[in-house]
Formats: C-alpha cells, structure tokens, sequence
C-alpha cells in the first residue's frame, strides 16, 4: 500500500468544495427513518431569501451542525431540515426597488400576477445562493428535505390554520390602531416595532380658555399632531388644573373648541401635567378617547400625508413639513410659550426603518391569549428548557402582557389570506380553499381579500409544516417534536413564543424540548456590526481569507452561553493556526508510520501510552457532556488542550524515540490516537479533520469501517479508551519537570535553544530522558540524587525531588543562593498563613469539607518544597 505524502499546508480553498461534493454524494446527511436508529431532529431557522448570509448566520449555522454531526456520529437518525424564508416585506421591497431603478415602474403599473412571478423568478436565484453558502459553511442539513416557506403545502397548512382559527373565533377583522408603515405601506405587528433614542423638542404650546380667561399649556413632541386633537387631559388628583375641567378650549390653528378633561393616563410630572389628546394617532389617546367618548379625527394619512380634515394650509403637506408650519404659525400667533431639547424613543419599522405612524385601521387579528398560557405553562412546567435559564425570566414578562396579534400585511408578496368577500351581500366566507358560492346568499361573484399574512405566520408552523402537516406524516410522526431549537434571543417573541404557542395549539405538543439562544457576533471592540460603521466581518470573505473551520472554531470557542461574541482577526489567526498545528501534527505521524501499520494492529502501551489514553477518556468525557449541554465553548477549549497540549507538546515528544525504532505494535499507538482526535474534531472542523483522515487513515481502516470520517462514530467508546495501566503520576510528573527546566533557562538567561546539562533526581523519569532533552532543549540528562550540587547550579525544586541545569559560565553563584533565599521567605510567610487558617476551628468546622482539604494539601507541599530548599542552602 502506497501511502501519497501530506502537502506541507492544507489547502482549504481546494478542499471544502471538494468533500462537500463527496459528503452530499454519498447521502451521508440524509436522513434514515428505516434505519433503527432513535431520531434526532432540528430545523433550521430560515434565512430570509433577501441576501447573503451574514455572521449572526454563520454562527448559529455552525452551532447547529456541531450538534447534528455530533448526535449523527453518537449513532442517532439525525436529521437536520433547510430551508429559507419569504421574508414578505424585505423581499417587496428589494425586487419593487430594481423594477424602479430598471423600467421606472412601480408594482401597481406591472400588475399584481406580473410582479408576483418576477419575485418567484428572483426568490428561486436567491434561494441558489444561499443554499451554496450553506455549503460553504458545511452545513450538514438534508438538502432531500429542504422547504420554503411558500412551498404549495406549506401554504396549504397556513389556510388550514387560518380557517380553522377564523371558526374558533380567535381570528377576526375590524378597525384597531396598529403602527402603519408608510414606506412599506403596511401594517406591521407589535413586535415589528423598533424603538430608537433620538435628540428631539419638546414644544410648550399655549391652548386659550374659550373664555378668554386665560390659556393652559400643553407639551408634546409632534405639534403635527394638534390639529387632529379633540381633548385636554389632565390627572384626576392633580389639584393645580381642577377648576378647569369641565372648560372648554379652543384649539389653536383650527376654529374647533375641545374639553378639559380627567384621565389616570397623564403623568403629572411630564411637560405641564396638560396633556393633548389625539385618539386618532396615538395608542394611548386612542384608549383615553374611547374611555372618555371622544371623537376620533385622522389628520395624517396612510401616505404620511396630512389630510383635508388637517385644515387649509396644511392638507397635503408631508407630516415632518407639516410639523415645521405648525411650529412658525403658533410661533407668529404668539402661542409657543417654550421650545426644549428633549431626548426620547421614537418608533420605527425594523424592515424599512421608517418612522411609524400610529393610525386605525382595518386588519386582521389573532388572539393569542389561551395559547400564551400554554406556553407559559410549557415553560414553568420543564417541557422546553432555555439556555440560558434567565430568558425564562423575559418569556414571563412578555407571555403575561401579551396582545392580539395583527397578522395582515398590505403586501402582494406572502400568503394570501384566504377570505371571499361577497359581493352580492358583502359576508365575508373564510375557507381553507376558494369557496365556489357564498355559504349566506351563495352568490359566486366572491372577490378574495387582497392582503397577505404576517411571514411570521408560516414561519410559527415551521416545525410542524416542514414535515407535511395538516397530513399525519411518517415524518411527522417520526421527528416532531424536534429535540432542539437554536436561535437567536433578538427573535425570541418573533419566532420562538409563536412556534411554541402554534404547536401547542395544533399539535398539542411542544416544538421542541431545548432552546438554546446563541450570542450576538460583535467586532473586536464589543461594537454590534454595522456597515455604517464600516466594522462587518463578512462569512464568506473570512472563509476565503481564513478558511471554513478556522471561522467555526472562532464562533464554537467564544459561544460561551449569555455572552456576546467579539470575534477578531487575531481569534481567526489563532483558529487558523489550530488547524495548522493539527496538520503538522497528522503529517508527522503519517511520515513516521509504515503502511502495514493499521487501525487492526493492537497498539502495545508503555508508560505515555497509558497516560495518553487516559487524557483522551477525560477530556472526550467533558467534551461530550459540554456538547450536550449546549457549552459549545468548553468543548472547543477541552479539544484545544488535548490536541496541542497533550498530543502534540506532549505524546508526539515522548513517543518520537518509539517511533524510530518501535515495533510495528508500538508505532500503532499513535495512529490509533490520531484516529480518536479525528473522530472528536470532526463536527467542530469537519474539511481539516476529514481531507487529514484520507491522508493518513486510508487504507487502515477495519474492514467495515465507513471510509469517510463524517460518517464514523464518535470515538468515546473507543476500545482503546477502556485500557487501563501505567502510573497516573508518571507523566504529570514528566511536565512538572520539563515546566521548570524551562523556567530555569528563563530565569537565569539562558536562550531557549541552547543546549545545556541537566540534572534530574527523579530517577522514575530516566525512560523519558530523550523526551525532556528533546522538549527543554537539552545537552544531556543524568539523573541521580546530586542534581543540587554544584555552585554552577541552577536548581529548582519540584514534587518529590529537585532538578538543575549546570550554567558554568552563565551563572552567578551568589544570585543563585540569592534566589534560593527569596524563595525560601516566601514559602516560610505562605505556609504560616495556612497553618494558622488550619489551626482556627470556624474554618475547619465551617467550610467545605473539599476547601479544607485543598488547605491541607497545600500546607503539605509548600512544608515539602521548603525542606529541599533549606537541603539546597545546606550544600
């Protein structure tokens, strides 16, 4: 067997493209209902189909296929779903942008059916793309099962639900105040509501007694507003505006007179205490008017504009003009008493970042009420767990206080809502598929609702739609619920509450038993990413740059749970020498074996062998636990140490004299253990680990043995592992003494590389004499009681003896007693501090039993450390 030697560098331009071709080829991600096997399931949370994917992406992306090829490799049917978003509003927008700046057209001037298939048209190139990207990253998803949100049956299951919730009656129509967006000219829900901190005024404006008596003055940050006012509030028990309830005023700027009235909505403390009320643009004035039967008056449109009911001089005028006119005429009318800076939150769409106008409006809406205490209890029960817990906390807050839901969009692009609207008798028919005659008059000229539901409609059933509901699939049956969601904590009500309050409402089930929220990715300063700021690190241009798995180690090793992620060049420059440092490490062990040494050869173990094994057993043990339990970050720091610290600084050294003039049953070892790492890093850094297992590891497989390393099993159970032998202190021993070797050399000057003799009086280390000569750098190692001896000496002292390096030339003897001495005082000061906490009682008594003994033990090292010391000064 002819082995081709390893390229001095890995190559992962080359690579990543070239396994994930073999990956996907051989089905390995598919998953196997008729295996056996328990299933494992997880979806993803769909990209929207607007753009490329960014770092937030990659994140979660990498998180999710850690967990899937790990429960894939622990020998579950894992099965991970793909799939993306319609995103209704960003994708209107975006294709409605290009048929302007292209044919000067907008979607009404094309058509509803016209516009409708350029957004398939560009929906079905986008959705290319990303699904490329997705391989780029390695994800491990079923490309056999991959959906759409707008898929045929998945649109089939929004009208079944919309229908059967419009029967139940927990959907209805009817004029409510939403916040409009007038850029996107649609209603948003709540949550699609962002609020932003901006430097404003807030303008102090005189409204006169009808009486002529006098005048009270009002504060308010949008004097647009005014001319649609129809009351004056001030608080019940506010004594200072008591005699003037009841009063009239007149409204400045309009010939219209309004009432004084009481409402516990006014704060005292805000402006004057004088409240304007304006029930037709704002949400709590629109409450406060229908408590107090006040008219509603609309003075802004849904284009932003203001109407005729604004009055002459103002109809027509956009909103933020408007407000500038009002301004200098109350200013002119000698009606502004005060103009303040004032700083406060102002409402925009998440999607277009336009400023929201409150305004009612006829929608459809979904209460939500019963299925929130659902979730609720889903939660405080244990059904699903968060990690981490403290979003619990928020859940709570937000399920408690929970409102209708607005769930129609006035977009083209979405589903559409499926209701019929008479045109005989105006009765609106909702059915889960276009009725042939209307169920009241059974008239058939029936005209369907032309709005489309919030996208976050289909993406609630997500879990379920994707496979097959309304129908009892095998699918479903199989792998709902899934057994893990991660996500992102910023859409925790957007997406998380819903899918749980839609798959307890029509599945009665939970969607899943975990949550996991992964961080936010942030720039190297802890700033969130904005390509205003310039500060974006693009996935795809770090996978060029760094590599795929150098990007994934960085995202897995800082995606420690509730903490946001700063990532850095100097992050991925470190991954990226990982990865290196592996490579360097499988081309070594692929020079030094021969090719009849294979996986079926029985490794013969010695000393480092067991010491090795014993590493892999308790680090692979953490490693999986961590994994499990969502720590992706221990993981990857356990891995870390393992592979650099103990494989390569560590075994590689010591096994390099066995691996010159080894048996073929002592060489084996390290294959054997190269193999385990392969299989343990596979899921973190899956195109180094693999390209590296057809280098060294073809042709050495048991016969049986799945030839590509994504489809191995997880190496925990590894026979190997469960050897047992050797000395546990040998080895820890070893890296004591090759630790202050290297220390001596620091401390007294000495270039890492020269080479000088050493003395050692832990004869017990004489095997690994070769190692430490090797690792510190070493003329020679003699090992006897007289490593101290020696005025030329450079001594330090370790567990159970002392070791030397002989400096003549190099060495002052008198700075050498010196240091002695210094270390000898500290040791004197730190151990009668532990004694006397030993001696005092309320601390043996009171604390854990596990602190007292790590007192002790301590307390007996430094006594040992110190009577070598005062050997040392004897000599």
């Amino acid at each position: 067997m002819a082995m081709q030697e390893m390229d001095k560098a890995f190559d992962f331009k080359t690579a990543q493209q070239r396994w994930y071709g073999r990956w996907e080829a051989s089905r390995l991600f598919e998953a196997q209902p008729d295996s056996g096997k328990a299933p494992w399931s997880i979806v993803i949370p769909p990209p929207n189909i607007t753009g490329n994917l960014h770092m937030g992406h990659a994140l979660v992306f990498t998180l999710h296929d850690i967990l899937t090829r790990f429960k894939r490799a622990q020998g579950f049917d894992a099965l991970w779903v793909p799939g993306v978003d319609h995103a209704g509003i960003a994708t209107q927008v975006v294709v409605e942008r290009q048929l302007k700046e292209t044919e000067g057209k907008t979607r009404h001037e094309v058509g509803r059916e016209a516009f409708l298939q350029r957004l398939w048209a560009w929906k079905d190139q986008n959705q290319g793309d990303i699904e490329n990207q997705l391989r780029r990253l390695g994800a491990s998803v079923d490309w056999t099962r991959k959906r759409f949100t707008m898929d045929p049956d998945l649109n089939r299951a929004v009208r079944k639900v919309f229908a059967a919730a419009y029967k139940q009656g927990k959907i209805y129509k009817g004029p409510r105040m939403i916040q409009w967006d007038p850029a996107s000219q649609t209603a948003l829900s709540d949550l699609e509501v962002k609020y932003v901190e901006r430097n404003g005024k807030l303008w102090h404006i005189r409204y006169p007694l009808a009486d002529g008596s006098g005048h009270v003055v009002v504060a308010t940050t949008r004097p647009e507003t005014m001319l649609g006012d129809t009351g004056v509030a001030v608080h019940p028990e506010d004594a200072r505006y008591a005699h003037l309830v009841g009063r009239m005023v007149k409204l400045p700027l309009t010939d219209r007179e309004i009432p004084v009235v009481q409402d516990t909505l006014v704060d005292p403390a805000f402006g004057t205490g004088c409240v304007k009320l304006t029930p037709a643009h704002d949400p709590n004035d629109h409450a406060a008017g229908k408590r107090l039967g006040l008219p509603s008056i609309t003075v802004i449109g849904f284009d932003a504009k203001m109407t005729k009911e604004a009055g002459e001089g103002y109809a027509g005028l956009d909103r933020f003009e408007c407000r500038k006119k009002v301004v200098h005429d109350l200013e002119e009318l000698g009606l502004m008493e005060k103009i303040e800076p004032y700083t406060h939150q102002v409402s925009v769409s998440d999607r277009s970042g336009a400023v929201l106008e409150p305004l009612v409006s006829e929608q459809w809406f979904m209460k939500v009420d019963d299925a929130a205490r659902k979730a609720l209890e889903a939660v405080r029960g244990g059904r699903i767990r968060f990690t981490p817990e403290r979003w619990a906390t928020v859940w709570e807050h937000w399920l408690v206080n929970i409102q209708d839901w607005c769930i129609s969009r006035q977009l083209w692009w979405g589903h559409r809502i499926p209701a019929w609207t008479c045109d005989a008798c105006g009765h609106i028919n909702v059915e889960e598929d276009a009725p042939a005659a209307c169920a009241q008059c059974g008239g058939t000229a029936l005209t369907q609702d032309p709005d489309t539901l919030d996208t976050w409609f289909s993406s609630a059933l997500w879990p379920f739609s994707v496979f097959g509901w309304p129908d009892e699939t095998a699918d479903l049956k199989r792998y709902y619920p899934t057994s893990v969601l991660i996500t992102g904590y910023d859409i925790l009500f957007f997406w998380v509450a819903r899918m749980v309050m839609a798959g307890l409402t029509w599945m009665d089930e939970v969607p899943f038993r975990d949550v996991y929220f992964n961080a936010l990715v942030r720039d190297e300063h802890g700033a969130k990413m904005s390509k205003s700021k310039g500060n974006v690190i693009d996935p795809l241009e770090t996978m060029d740059e760094f590599g795929t798995d150098a990007l994934r180690y960085s995202l897995a090793a800082m995606a420690a749970p509730g903490t946001d992620i700063s990532l850095s060049r100097s992050r991925l420059e470190a991954s990226r020498n990982f990865c290196n440092k592996l490579w360097n490490a499988a081309r070594f062990v692929q020079m030094s074996l021969t090719p009849d040494i294979t996986l079926d050869v029985e490794p013969e173990l010695g000393e480092a062998e067991f010491w090795m094994i014993r590493r892999l057993r308790e680090a692979l043990g953490s490693a999986t636990k961590a994994i499990e339990e969502y720590r992706f970050h221990e993981a990857a720091e356990i891995l870390y140490h393992l592979v650099w610290d103990d494989f390569c600084a560590t075994y590689i050294e010591l096994a390099k004299v066995t691996l010159q003039s080894g048996s073929r049953e002592q060489k084996a070892a390290i294959l054997h253990f190269l193999d385990i790492l392969l299989r343990a890093l596979h899921p973190l850094v899956p195109f180094v680990t693999e390209e590296i297992h057809a280098a060294v590891l073809e042709g050495r497989l048991p016969k049986g043995e799945p030839e590509l390393l994504a489809a191995r099993a997880w190496p925990l159970d590894d026979p190997l592992l469960k050897r047992e032998g050797g000395d546990p202190d040998l080895v820890p021993r070893f890296q004591e003494v090759l630790s202050a070797f290297h220390r001596l050399k620091a401390e007294n000057g000495v270039d890492p590389a020269k080479r000088v003799p050493a003395f050692c009086t832990l004869e017990v280390l004489a095997p690994f004499a070769e190692g430490l000569k090797s690792i510190a750098r070493l003329e020679s190692v003699a090992f006897g009681p007289d490593a101290g001896h020696g005025a030329t000496r450079a001594v330090a002292v370790v567990t159970g003896g002392t070791v030397a390096l002989e400096l003549a030339g190099l060495k002052d003897p008198a700075a050498e007693k010196a240091k002695l001495e210094k270390e000898k005082e500290k040791l004197e000061r730190d151990l009668a501090a532990a004694l006397a906490r030993l001696a005092d009682e309320s601390f043996t008594t009171k604390a854990p039993e596990a602190a007292v003994a790590k007192m002790r033990a301590g307390a007996e090292e430094k006594q040992a450390r110190l009577a070598k010391i005062n050997e040392l000064l004897a000599l």
